[in-house]
């Protein structure tokens, strides 16, 4: 027996056993291998998914592979994916370089090797969704009741400080410091409240908005922020644009959500862009950053409330974890959808699609919640 086929042997095997579910494609998009957990995942046996495109097992994926495909820096795509009703799984659909060797040898009736193609592995997050939901819930309850505490105490601080004819230098300090710690409790409440917000019942008041006016729009009200910084940021999208039926005030929030991520971890003198477009039926925006990228091992917790990336960049910059569990939550409650691109020291993008608003005559859409 060769190194090469013991090699083929043993990786085989890994695949046969590891609960992720794993499925590889050609560059084209046709499915070159499936293993055991993917095959039940997808009720698809390996026999009817080789040689078919990966929308096959699920519709939602032919969107993902080609949002893949359209980034201009190859790198593994992170998002989430519903199976089936109310069953969410953690998806990364990462390249593979054509000089790389397959991951095992083609079943029979297999396609060629799987060079230059994609790799998707799917690891269930249905129970970690709903323990944050309920994390979630309840310092969301927590953060109501402290509302009024931090009020009493910013009173007493004001008055404090106005009592202080000739305050010495440490007193300063001290007034400071605690200026600084309230204000950023206040923050943290603030933030709370408006993902409590956006989750809430109550539907987003629904009109036809212009995202990619939007989108300009946060561009420019963020640019001298970026320019202390000395970041180049730039916007582009086509001239005209459709529209999408949302909430503009929410659609705002998601877009500035994700800049100002981008202008705060991009290191001075690097580059921010944020890109517009309509493709597919979906309206489009993406922030594309030079910053320092995000580990793969972080990049599924990315939209996960109160979650930060260990490491001495997050240390430095201050966050309260919500700001793109915000994006995401508004993205869903307009149908719509989130996902990063990012590779170490090559920077990131993350992005949204919602869908453009039907040509007139057309059954009008509703917003709510993703269904894959």
């Amino acid at each position: 027996m060769t190194s090469e086929t013991g090699e083929s042997r043993r990786l085989a095997a890994i695949l046969r056993s590891t609960a992720e579910a794993i499925v590889a494609v050609d560059p084209s998009g046709l499915v070159t291998l499936i293993n055991p957990a993917a095959e039940r995942l997808f009720n698809t046996p390996a026999a009817a998914a080789l040689g078919r495109p990966l929308g096959a097992l699920n519709p939602s994926l032919t969107a993902w592979l080609r949002r893949a495909q359209a980034e201009t820096v190859v790198q593994p795509l992170v998002f989430s994916l519903e199976v089936q009703s109310g069953h969410f799984f953690s998806a990364t659909l990462s390249p593979v370089q054509p000089d790389e060797a397959p991951l095992a040898a083609p079943a029979a009736g297999a396609a060629p090797g799987i060079g230059g193609g994609w790799v998707l592995v799917l690891q269930d997050s249905s129970q970690l969704r709903r323990a944050e939901e309920w994390k979630a819930e309840a310092i969301q309850s927590a953060t109501h009741d402290l509302r009024n505490p931090i009020n009493l105490m910013n009173g007493a601080l004001n008055l404090l400080r106005d009592s202080l004819k000739h305050p010495t230098t440490e007193q300063k300090e001290c007034l400071a410091m605690l200026r600084s710690g309230l204000d950023r409790m206040g923050s943290l409440v603030e933030q709370v409240l408006n993902l409590d917000q956006v989750t809430g019942q109550a539907e987003p008041a629904l009109a036809g908005v212009d995202l990619r006016r939007v989108a300009e729009q946060v561009t420019e009200e963020l640019r001298l922020a970026a320019e202390e910084k000395g970041l180049v940021l730039s916007f582009a999208g086509p001239a005209q644009a459709g529209r999408v039926l949302g909430d503009e005030s929410w659609l705002h929030r998601a877009v500035a959500n994700l800049l100002n991520n981008a202008i705060k971890y991009t290191p001075r003198l690097g580059q921010v862009r944020v890109h517009y477009h309509e493709t597919d039926g979906q309206a489009v925006c993406e922030v594309t950053d030079t910053g320092p990228g995000i580990p793969p091992a972080a990049q599924a917790r990315l939209f996960e409330r109160f979650y930060r990336v260990p490491g001495e960049t997050t240390r430095r910059a201050p966050g309260t974890g919500l700001g793109l569990a915000i994006v995401k939550t508004i993205v869903e409650r307009h149908s719509g959808r989130v996902w990063v691109s990012s590779a170490e020291g090559q920077g990131s993008t993350f992005g949204f699609a919602v869908p453009l608003a039907p040509a007139e005559g057309a059954a009008p859409l509703t917003a709510g919640h993703p269904t894959g």
